[in-house]
Order: structure tokens, then C-alpha cells, then sequence
């Protein structure tokens, strides 16, 4: 039996035993619409997370209370929205 690990591990199609994951991991592996999905994919799963963490500063710095929403907004790259919305939030 293959082990998941394997198949995560796994860098070339070719060592695959089963041909429809084969075949999915050349096309975003090898093809150039695949290789674009896949950069998008990353590109947005590193944007949430540097906006969870920049969430993350504005709760800090309202927490503080030493901070004007405004000064949140620039140093956070939040919109004054969502700053205003975090501040909401955590007073509920």
C-alpha cells in the first residue's frame, strides 16, 4: 500500500502508480496553464496570510490603545473598514 506522504513527497509524475493523480500533477507540474494556476494559487494563499498577520498587528495596536484608527490603516495596509470592523470585533 502507498502511503499518502508519498504522493505529497513526490516531485516527478513518472514515479506515480496511479494514472489519473499522474496525469493532475503533470498538468500543474508541467503545463503552462497548470504551472499559472498553481503560481495564483500560492500568490493568494501568501496574500491571506500576510493579511491575517497584518489583522493580527491592528488587534495588537487597538489593544494598545496608544493608536488612532487612522495610524492603524497606515501602518497595517488595512482599510479603515476593516480596522473599524477588527475594533467591533473585539469588543464583542
Amino acid at each position: 500500500m502507498v502511503c499518502l506522504a508519498f504522493f505529497i513527497s513526490c516531485t516527478d509524475a513518472a514515479d506515480m502508480y496511479y494514472g489519473i493523480l499522474a496525469d493532475r500533477v503533470r498538468f500543474f507540474k508541467e503545463s503552462k496553464e497548470g504551472i499559472e494556476i498553481m503560481c495564483r494559487a500560492m500568490e493568494d494563499m501568501r496574500n491571506q496570510t500576510l493579511k491575517e498577520g497584518m489583522k493580527e498587528v491592528a488587534l495588537r495596536m487597538l489593544a494598545a490603545g496608544k493608536y488612532a484608527l487612522e495610524e492603524i490603516v497606515n501602518i497595517s495596509g488595512l482599510s479603515l473598514e476593516e480596522v473599524k470592523q477588527l475594533k467591533v470585533d473585539k469588543s464583542v
